[in-house]
């Protein structure tokens, strides 16, 4: 959706920057889903989307893996509560498979963690400013499941985004954070560089790296292989690195409520004790 040069008000922006959202994990034309800039009071973003995602490698010791799949279908919501605050929140269903060296498989499917933050804008200019407080729940599934939809622990996740309109070029943001679990799982640095430029009225690119970089301070005994979740999709300690290639196309850039739709293919590009895959997706968005 695209940005405007007054932030707080979406309208006056609407061929400088495309920011749409993602999951996972807000930027306005091309990412509502990760990004500095906060929407005006009672201004939106949504976007319903499908995923598949392949791995047929570990990045670790487990020489038993052979192969994960994963679909899932996800709700990303943002809305401007005025002040140059946002609320914004993430749903996940998911279908999950896993495959070892001896072919025996593992299912399961469910609702996934629940996300819920709040953004506020400090400054718009020379450059957009904003923090963020995200909490993250496991309430919507047994963790102890052998393929669990997730890691099971309540997070909390404090963020530093900014952004800068490059005008004609795009926009370029940048994001730094800290996410502090609540149990055994070490906790995790969280960091982001995005960019995206708007080719028409209606169509625009956006690539991302999005990283996670360990804090290694997990309890020694979740370090232990034999104590491990069965889902490597999320081991309790690991460093990876996400490159994410979008192409996006608004039906109506010049409406208030503006549809839209994304294709969007993510890499695994480097990483520790992680699988190592690719997925493509397909997003409907929806800015009002």
């Amino acid at each position: 959706m695209p940005v405007k040069l007054n932030v707080f008000n979406r309208s006056n922006l609407n061929y400088i920057i495309p920011v749409a959202l993602l999951a996972s994990s807000a930027f306005y034309n091309s990412s509502a889903a990760a990004g500095a800039w906060v929407g005006a009071e009672g201004h939106g973003y949504n976007k319903v989307a499908y995923a598949y995602y392949k791995a047929d490698e570990f990045r670790g010791d487990n020489e038993d893996f052979s192969e994960f799949i994963g679909q899932n279908t996800s709700y990303y919501g943002e809305y401007g509560l005025g002040n140059n605050f946002a609320v914004y929140g993430q749903l996940l269903y998911q279908d999950l498979k896993q495959t070892n060296s001896q072919g025996t498989i593992e299912t399961n499917s469910g609702f996934g963690d629940t996300e819920l933050g709040l953004r506020y804008q400090w400054q718009a200019q020379p450059f957009v400013l904003s923090t963020s407080l995200l909490v993250k729940v496991p309430y919507l599934y047994d963790e102890t499941d052998e393929l669990a939809l997730g890691n099971g622990q309540e997070d909390v996740e404090f963020k530093v985004l900014l952004g800068k309109s490059l005008n004609e070029y795009g926009y370029l943001g940048v994001e730094f954070g800290y996410r502090y679990r609540t149990e055994a799982p070490s906790d995790e640095y969280r960091y982001l560089i995005e960019y995206g430029f708007n080719i028409n009225q209606n169509l625009y690119l956006r690539a991302k790296l999005d990283g996670v970089l360990s804090a290694n301070n997990a309890d020694e005994l979740v370090q232990d292989p034999v104590l491990l979740s069965d889902n490597l999709s999320i081991t309790t300690e690991y460093d990876s690195g996400k490159l994410e290639l979008t192409t996006g196309w608004m039906f109506n850039p010049s409406s208030q409520q503006k549809y839209g739709v994304e294709l969007t293919y993510t890499n695994d590009l480097y990483g520790e004790n992680t699988l190592k895959g690719n997925s493509l997706q397909l997003g409907f968005t929806m800015e009002y």
